[in-house]
């Protein structure tokens, strides 16, 4: 029993670490009463889930009515649809299935960095350092903002154990296996819809085989669970690629759009010192100083930071010590860096013209993640080395990490003495890179501010420096060493990176804010919701009384911004395209509307925003009107509510329709009637000669069921009639009338036309992708392959390599 019991003693141990780890930042998420409100959460990502989960009500979510005057649902990877854990949100509540699914990939991420450096020859004590630092880097906390991002990264060092497995793998067919996990590692970050981290683990890939060049033979075996993961993910990709041709991204983004949220290269100081800038999860507290560096005046990755222990040994261990898989960590830091710089890069912007799915993607910032998660496993691997050295006698090796810590040390010393002894330096420093409502009062508070995060820098450059010291020394046991940096870099991460989880009562996402009350007689069910965009330049936050903490995320879902409001029911029409999917007919609706509003009279854009029954809109006040009310309010809002006369309903019967041979000419005409498709509709019917239908006698309507996409109608009619259905226009409409298929048209306003048959009929309107089934039928395939090629390949033993120990 005893040895059973040591024998088990290493996964209890390694357990409660890493479960006490993740508590102490997401143990408020456990409770339903709390939620995550990390920057796009309550604005993107649980509006979303919301919505999937209403809709999946009434079967398989296909189009969601509420977003956009309509949009498809399973060919946008953002509601990751295919993603096995994200269903949790069918069975709880969507903020507390986003907070479980948070907890839930912080636990994957800790365990997967554990197998990683384990494989790679790290004692427990590495693999707990490695562990710490991948999960716990101020660069994986702030992914939280992005949330897809966060989990698509617990993935990543599964995918890189299985990458090392494959290439290492000596007996005659045992690389088949981990090739076949690692494909399902790949397929699941592919699912979960976040393309960016999908490239960062093959470049993971890319980097361990260039790390393998020794060994050649073995490299073509890397291609097998890259086409697992893409054959198992398929179901989602067949979609969005059909829809990525579509929409903005189609034919590659613009340099502008590509490259903004370049990481400055200053931010490289970030990796040893994280508030040299102040700190960017608080910067409506006057505690940031990094505005004027980046594109949108905050860093999309809020924090870079992996801490200063994992800091200094991986730049060590990169530069002198032969670690594992050394080259492929020193192409992770430089590769991620090379492309996190973006525009910053002159070689950047070719590259990304050069690299077709490279110019489909935004905010190059994204791909610093590979360079902090690349030296935290190196500094990882380096303590282990560092042990060895010392075992076998060569305690000098301990000479050049203590060089560059007690260099750190001395920098730190020296800024501190810079902030007490010229705080005009200082104060020229905070005014020239704090925010634009800081003011003098402000400027102070940042000085002390600054002053207090010194101390905290000092300190734990000294524990670094005294850290390794010990290590220089015969006395200390290894155990007591690596208990020691365990908790130094447990106390570094957490003192930095806990406030990058934020939190909010879950009543803030289930009870509307006063916006959505009073807009509630013009917006409901039957109506929609118009929010106009801010212009560029305009600043777009407000502090609010209370907890200054959560004032952004408060101020943007108290006024609405899409796609919050849909939390509480609002339906929105021709809203900004955050994630730039729109489909074709989407974006030239929204042309349209922008052409509008460049008028100097808004009666037409009011009109077509109308017929897209919109009841009211947020309008922009001007800058000028705006800081005059916060002068005497601080939650005053940018925008102010109007309603609009000329809402028509979504479902509608028209009494005359003129068809046309051309989108060109329905759009025309319609315009030039001013929009007032009550009276007459305009629809395309290419191929033959444009022509005015009369339907004057309007039928009855028996029942209306709009469920997404299946909508049934089933109506009374004397003659023939025309029903338009105010959602987005898509090539995957179908129509059918008691079974029999008819004509869906497209009209003027790039909405749905059906023209009716006399009589008491049904009417069946459904939205179907085909790639979506060819997909399912690929993924579905491949799944059953690969796990009978599993079940029957060469047995599975999972290796840990032993930590060298030098002569």
């Amino acid at each position: 029993m005893r040895p059973r019991i040591a024998a088990a003693a290493p996964a209890v141990l390694g357990t409660a670490l890493g479960a006490g780890w993740l508590l102490s930042f997401f143990l408020p998420l456990l409770s339903p009463g709390r939620a995550l409100a990390n920057r796009d959460i309550p604005l993107f990502h649980l509006p979303l889930r919301t919505a999937f989960r209403r809709l999946a009500a009434g079967g398989l979510p296909v189009w969601n009515p509420w977003l956009h005057g309509g949009q498809p649902i399973l060919s946008n990877p953002s509601y990751a649809a295919f993603y096995p854990p994200s269903w949790l949100v069918l069975a709880v509540p969507p903020a507390y299935a986003l907070s479980l699914l948070a907890v839930l990939h912080a636990a994957l991420g800790f365990a997967g960095a554990w197998v990683l450096a384990r494989r790679l020859g790290a004692g427990r004590g590495g693999a707990a350092l490695a562990a710490l630092g991948y999960t716990g880097s101020g660069a994986t906390l702030s992914l939280l903002n992005a949330f897809t991002l966060f989990c698509s990264m617990a993935w990543f060092p599964w995918v890189l154990a299985a990458g090392d497995a494959v290439l290492r793998a000596e007996r005659p067919g045992g690389w088949r296996r981990p090739a076949l996990l690692g494909g399902l590692a790949l397929g699941l970050q592919l699912l979960n819809g976040e393309p960016v981290t999908v490239v960062v683990s093959g470049l993971g890939l890319l980097a361990l085989g260039a790390s393998a060049l020794p060994r050649p033979r073995t490299l073509p075996r890397l291609l097998v669970p890259v086409a697992c993961g893409v054959a198992l993910a398929a179901v989602q990709l067949l979609p969005t690629w059909g829809r990525l041709a579509d929409s903005p991204r189609g034919g590659g983004l613009d340099a502008r759009q590509a490259s903004t949220w370049s990481a400055p290269p200053s931010r490289l100081v970030e990796l040893v010192f994280p508030r040299f800038f102040g700190d960017p999860a608080q910067p409506q507290e006057g505690r940031f100083f990094g505005w004027k560096l980046h594109d949108r005046d905050f860093p999309y990755v809020a924090s870079l930071y992996p801490g200063l222990l994992l800091s200094v040994l991986g730049v060590c261990a990169l530069a002198l010590w032969p670690i594992p898989r050394r080259a492929a960590w020193a192409l992770g830091v430089l590769g991620g860096a090379f492309l996190a710089v973006g525009r910053h890069n002159p070689l950047y912007d070719g590259l990304r013209r050069a690299v077709p799915l490279l110019g489909m993607l935004r905010f190059p910032e994204k791909f610093a993640i590979l360079t902090v998660a690349s030296l935290a496993f190196a500094g990882a691997l380096g303590w282990q080395r560092l042990l060895a050295e010392r075992e076998a006698g060569r305690r000098a090796a301990a000479d050049f990490p203590l060089a560059l810590s007690l260099v750190l040390l001395a920098t730190a010393c020296t800024l501190t003495g810079v902030l007490y002894g010229q705080p005009r330096a200082a104060l020229w420093f905070i005014r020239g890179h704090g925010g634009p409502t800081l003011g003098e009062a402000g400027a102070l508070r940042g000085l002390a501010y600054l002053r207090q995060e010194a101390w905290a820098a000092v300190l734990t450059a000294l524990a670094v420096v005294l850290l390794l010291a010990l290590c220089r020394a015969r006395r200390p046991p290894a155990r007591a060493l690596t208990a020691a940096a365990v908790a130094l870099l447990a106390a570094d991460l957490w003192h930095y990176g806990h406030g990058l989880v934020v939190t909010l009562p879950a009543a803030d996402y289930r009870e509307p804010p006063p916006l959505a009350r009073l807009l509630a007689p013009a917006v409901g069910p039957e109506s929609r919701l118009y929010v106009q965009p801010a212009p560029d330049g305009q600043p777009d936050l407000v502090l609010r009384s209370g907890d200054v903490h959560l004032a952004p995320v408060r101020a943007l879902v108290g006024r609405l911004e899409p796609y919050s409001g849909s939390l509480w029911g609002i339906h929105y029409a021709l809203n900004e395209d955050y994630d730039l999917m729109l489909t074709g007919w989407g974006r030239i609706a929204m042309t349209v509307l922008g052409s509008e509003w460049k008028l100097p009279d808004p009666a037409l854009a009011y009109r077509y925003l109308g017929a897209w029954n919109v009841g009211a809109m947020l309008l922009r006040k001007t800058p000028e009107q705006w800081t005059a009310e916060v002068a005497h309010d601080r939650g005053a809002l940018p925008v102010r509510p109007v309603r609009n006369p000329f809402r028509l309903p979504r479902y509608r019967f028209v009494p005359r329709v003129g068809f046309q041979d051309s989108f060109g000419s329905a759009l025309y005409l319609s315009r030039q009637e001013g929009y007032q498709a009550q009276r007459r509709e305009h629809a395309v019917r290419e191929g033959e000669a444009p022509a005015d239908v009369d339907y004057p006698q309007v039928p009855q309507p028996l029942e209306l069921a709009d469920q997404g996409g299946r909508i049934r109608l089933r109506y009374r009619a004397p003659g023939k009639a025309f029903f338009v259905v105010a959602t987005t226009y898509d090539e995957g409409w179908r129509a059918a009338v008691d079974g029999a298929p008819v004509r869906v048209y497209l009209t003027g306003l790039c909405q749905l036309g059906v023209e009716l048959p006399a009589g008491e009929h049904s009417l069946r309107l459904e939205y179907h992708d085909p790639r979506v089934g060819v997909g399912a039928a690929i993924s579905l395939l491949a799944l059953a392959v690969c796990a009978a090629a599993f079940a029957y390949g060469p047995s599975l033993t999972i290796e840990t390599r032993a930590a060298p120990h030098l002569p």
